[in-house]
């Protein structure tokens, strides 16, 4: 697979700071790393209002349970793409987003396809054990304090 399939060519493919596409590696550019890192911080503020609610535990446990943990799941996957410079949706979709000469172009290769699925569910997994234990370790710490 070129480099100039998906983007400028570098000397030094995968380094920090370097815009091009790494099958099961990097699959996102500056811009994308930025946006889901703002994701994250906005997940992280919805993480805090809605624990604000903590009391509903009392009435509605499995409901409220639930929420927090797709809510710090949805946090921490953001979180974990910007950190990995890596987009689940494109990996399981077999699309890059690296700015070239076309923004959004499919990934050909059958082995790159398949190395992006396999890092996509491997930070999916990540994200919702991550949420899981975030959400555990605050709920408890919630009840705990209430008594």
């Amino acid at each position: 697979m070129k480099d100039e399939e998906f983007g400028p060519s570098s000397p030094n493919p995968g380094a920090p700071g370097v815009d091009t596409y790494v099958p099961g590696v990097c699959n996102i550019d500056r811009k994308g790393r930025w946006l889901r890192g703002g994701g994250a911080f906005l997940g992280l503020v919805f993480v805090v209002i809605y624990n604000e609610k903590w009391r509903l535990v009392l009435t509605h446990p499995a409901l409220y349970a639930t929420g927090m943990v797709l809510l710090a799941t949805g946090t921490a996957l953001s979180l974990i793409q910007a950190m990995a410079s890596f987009c689940v949706v494109d990996g399981l979709l077999g699309r890059t987003f690296i700015p070239g000469e076309r923004l959004s172009a499919a990934v050909e290769s059958p082995e790159s396809r398949k190395k992006d699925r396999a890092r996509a569910f491997v930070l999916i997994g990540g994200a919702f054990v991550a949420g899981f234990l975030f959400s555990a370790v605050l709920l408890i710490s919630e009840i705990n304090s209430s008594r």
